[in-house]
């Protein structure tokens, strides 16, 4: 999915508010994979970044659907807005966990 700038713009600035209210966004790699869907042991898998706060430290975690690999670990994140911002294009409007 390619939003368009100011697209991307509105979606991060909402996805950064509901951070910074809710302290937790998840921001998922849409589905392209068409009439085709083979996900997990099929081989299409999509990324997913979960950023999250616990008191004043806000950690990210990069990881994707496969249920073949462990999950990714948490890593301390010093910017999460701009994590935000560099994946705007992948902002459908939903930005809470499944």
């Amino acid at each position: 999915m390619y939003l368009l700038p100011s697209e991307q713009k509105a979606r991060a600035e909402e996805a950064i508010r509901q951070f910074r209210e809710a302290g937790e966004v998840v921001i998922c790699e849409p589905c392209d994979c068409g009439s085709h869907i083979r996900h997990n042991n099929g081989g299409n898998y999509h990324a997913t970044i979960e950023l999250k706060r616990d008191g004043e430290q806000v950690f990210v975690r990069y990881d994707t659907t496969c249920e073949l690999t462990p999950p990714a670990e948490w890593e301390e994140c010093t910017d999460p807005e701009g994590v935000i911002r560099e994946n705007a294009d992948w902002l459908s409007g939903r930005f809470s966990p499944a």
